[in-house]
């Protein structure tokens, strides 16, 4: 069985503030762990109100992509999808019954 061998906060920043030299900083929320275990996997637990969530870090090499020196000399771009423009229904209008 794999044994953890490092454990790290995972944090955000909720806020910042001014202090009273007039530098600004930041407040910092620990929100779970990123855990690395012995065999160099790691996996994650992030709590939150409705409890904790686990899950394991996979690097894209591992998943049959590019290495990450391969990846550091393709930048990638993001490409908005292609949508046809949509038109407005039109309106149908219909004679009244004059029988």
């Amino acid at each position: 069985m794999a044994t953890v061998q490092k454990k790290e906060n995972l944090t955000i920043s909720i806020r910042e503030y001014t202090d009273g030299q007039g530098q600004t900083k930041k407040v910092w929320k620990t929100i779970g762990e990123l855990i690395t275990w012995d065999d160099g996997k790691q996996s994650f637990e992030m709590w939150g109100p409705t409890g904790a969530t686990k899950g394991s870090v996979f690097e894209q090499n591992e998943q049959g992509g590019q290495s990450q020196q391969q990846q550091a000399q393709q930048p990638q771009q993001y490409q908005q999808p292609q949508q046809a423009p949509q038109q407005a229904p039109q309106p149908h209008y219909q004679e009244p019954y004059r029988g």
